[in-house]
């Protein structure tokens, strides 16, 4: 622990020597650029503003924000920039390449923010960027590296150029630590003569790789009145793994703010980020969310894995007579298809499931999502951006421009995208999506009080499908058990079963007797008499009720199959539906 306060302080200590003079020269270049654009008559006022706003939010550099957005090219900001500095930006990087350099700064970080890492003949670090890099962002890569950053100018191409002679070259970057290795070495045996390693790193990247070999969904770090803890959300259910010295928890947080690129000085706000890295031979996305309490911060992170494999309807655990009637509703070349349910249930990956079955013809199909947690072939994605103006409903517009026959869009949030999606399916598209609701029936009733008219509903939607996910027996340690009468006393919707799984608990399933998960369904199809309802003005109660005379399947009577069948427990399916309240 001595070696983690001293390693802290050190970074501390050589960030103060330098960051404060650099801040005030790096504000200053930064409100000049824009005022040099402005006088040159590149850019109006107007169009910095909206580029700063943009800043504060991306920590991007201005001149990048400005490219992006369209509102200068390239060359013109070189040209300012020499102009602003009083330099001249090098067409290439002269100095012997050295792939040390990449062990203090990754190739993914110097891709994303368009930097070149040096080690100079003389043992110094220099940073090639094409223009003035922000205080957030230099300060993420002081306390990175460790080092104190010379800055040298060059342009875009000679710094891709540089990059791409790393990325040529038979330098492998370092993989993450065993699994295996205890926490307890991982902690103690740090190199005092590494400057780069610290025992927030290791443990951080072993609390990360076990997750994901333990197929958890997030990571909790919570700092608590006694201490803290780290937990790991694992089939919808949160397990506590260890419990770190509270000595390590600012560094392990501060070190999660460096890989999510966020504001490691920033201690009152919450923050939200996103690490990429390689894992095995796959990709692995995770969100980071930071809040502050007031027994100190806690952070989560959403793992997306993006090597899953997408699976199809068949292997999601449909039954099969839904099976057949999802496949007509995306067979029709235009219209509505739901699903819904709360945070967590499942419904993107039914999403994707359709969209795997629809890939197979010839249609054009896009998306927007946020996040793209699978990419599929064939499909075009694209990510929401809703801090640059990418929304959903924005998404929606400008594929309408585009001539697809399929729009999935990853939620209706709002009056806005429940009216371009009605209106791409009255336009001949056929629209997926998610939308926040209990049950299948309440699914119609949100969008009235969206004030979206009933006429449209009936006319637009062909399937509402809810789901949720109940985890599923262990088959290694599961016992079977006699139902008896009071069982059937106590939970009457399970009718005339005779027997029951139980959960009990091995090596396989952590002995927690459950794994893996299987969803519920129920669904409501819009038949002239639903449609009559709808447009009568009737409640989502009763509108559940007269879906259920026409033999609409519910989420519970989904699950007293999976009991009968020995996939679920009956306190899984009870849980889920919230059977003692109703």
């Amino acid at each position: 622990m001595k070696q983690v306060r001293r390693k802290y302080s050190l970074a501390k200590f050589s960030l103060s020597l330098y960051i404060h003079t650099i801040e005030k020269v790096e504000i200053m270049t930064t409100k000049n650029l824009g005022d040099i654009l402005i006088n040159e008559g590149i850019i109006s006022p107007e169009t910095v503003k909206k580029a700063i706003e943009i800043q504060k939010k991306s920590h991007k550099k201005l001149g990048q924000i400005l490219i992006e957005m369209g509102s200068i090219e390239p060359e013109q900001l070189y040209h300012v920039l020499e102009k602003q500095l009083g330099v001249v930006l090098s067409r290439t990087i002269e100095e012997p390449f050295s792939s040390e350099a990449f062990k203090l700064l990754d190739i993914a970080f110097c891709r994303k923010h368009a930097i070149a890492p040096v080690i100079t003949p003389s043992g110094k670090f220099k940073l090639y960027t094409s223009e003035p890099i922000i205080p957030g962002l230099l300060n993420q890569i002081s306390f990175r590296t460790g080092q104190k950053v010379e800055i040298a100018y060059a342009t875009d191409k000679a710094i891709q150029t540089y990059l791409a002679h790393y990325e040529n070259s038979s330098y492998s970057p370092t993989t993450l630590p065993s699994i295996d290795t205890p926490i307890e070495e991982i902690t103690d045996n740090t190199s005092e003569e590494d400057e780069n390693t610290s025992p927030a790193v290791s443990l951080l990247q072993h609390y990360i790789e076990e997750a994901i070999q333990r197929k958890a969904s997030d990571i909790h770090f919570e700092h608590l009145i006694h201490g803290v803890r780290i937990r790991y959300r694992i089939d919808g259910v949160l397990y506590n793994i260890d419990t770190p010295p509270e000595e390590v928890y600012p560094a392990l947080i501060s070190r999660l703010k460096i890989l999510a690129e966020l504001d490691i000085s920033e201690k009152r706000l919450p923050q939200d980020g996103r690490i990429t890295l390689p894992y095995q031979d796959r990709t692995v996305d995770i969100r980071v969310s930071i809040i502050p309490t007031v027994n100190g911060e806690n952070a989560v992170l959403r793992i997306l894995d993006k090597g899953k494999e997408v699976l199809s309807l068949e292997q999601l655990g449909i039954p099969d007579f839904l099976i057949s009637l999802i496949k007509q509703a995306a067979e029709r070349p235009y219209g509505i298809i739901l699903v819904t349910g709360p945070t967590g249930s499942g419904k993107t990956t039914t999403l994707y499931g359709i969209l795997k079955h629809i890939s197979q013809s010839n249609r054009k199909i896009l998306t927007i999502e946020d996040p793209v947690e699978y990419q599929m072939e064939g499909i075009s994605q694209v990510q929401a951006h809703s801090e640059i103006g990418l929304t959903f409903a924005a998404g929606l517009r400008a594929f309408l421009r585009h001539d697809p026959d399929v729009i999935m869009v990853g939620e209706i949030r709002d009056k806005e995208t429940a009216e371009i999606a009605i209106r791409a399916a009255l336009t001949g598209h056929l629209v997926l999506s998610t939308i926040h609701t209990n049950d299948a029936a309440s699914t119609l009733t949100r969008f009235i009080d969206m004030d979206i008219p009933p006429y449209l509903l009936t006319a637009t939607i062909n399937l509402v499908i809810a789901q949720r996910l109940v985890r599923k027996i262990c088959p290694h340690c599961a016992k079977t058990q006699p139902l008896t009468s009071l069982d059937q006393q106590t939970h009457p919707w399970i009718g005339n079963i005779r027997t029951r799984k139980i959960p009990v608990g091995c090596e396989h399933c952590h002995h927690t007797g459950y794994s893996g998960r299987i969803p519920l369904f129920e669904y409501i199809t819009l038949t002239e008499k639903i449609k009559k309802a709808v447009l009568a003005g009737m409640s989502s109660f009763e509108l559940k009720e007269m879906a259920q005379s026409l033999g609409m399947l519910t989420l519970l009577e989904h699950g007293r199959m999976l009991v009968e069948n020995g996939f679920t427990s009956i306190e899984e399916v009870e849980k889920v539906t919230m059977w003692s309240e109703s």
